[in-house]
């Protein structure tokens, strides 16, 4: 298997643990997987009547998902569309739904998480 990793600074495990943080939360994630599923970039009105969440909360997370390169916002007049800016990421999913498909009891309850 081919790696290519970078160099393990400081500044790249940070980067690595702000990407990370960004899917860690379940309402991030959500509104993730919610552009991930949509067959076209979605607005935020669309975003907030698939995920029932308030716009004030979805612009926060979206912003979010931005600033890490996770998500892509472009304007179309008074309107931003949301698409999946690095399809790569995807990827961090399906490896999570793997890890959940064959042992979710572990995942769940792994307490060194649970407990930060």
């Amino acid at each position: 298997m081919t790696v290519s990793l970078l160099n393990a600074s400081e500044d790249v495990n940070r980067a690595r643990a702000n990407i990370f943080s960004a899917l860690s939360d379940p309402t991030r994630l959500r509104i993730f997987q919610t552009i991930v599923e949509a067959d076209d970039r979605l607005n935020g009105t669309a975003i907030c009547d698939r995920t029932g969440l308030a716009a004030n909360l979805v612009s926060h997370h979206l912003q979010c998902l931005t600033n890490c390169t996770l998500v892509a916002a472009e304007r179309d007049g008074r309107k931003k569309f949301y698409r999946v800016a690095r399809p790569e990421a995807i990827g961090l999913l399906e490896l999570a739904d793997e890890c959940i498909r064959q042992d979710i009891e572990s995942v769940l309850g792994c307490e060194i998480v649970r407990d930060e």
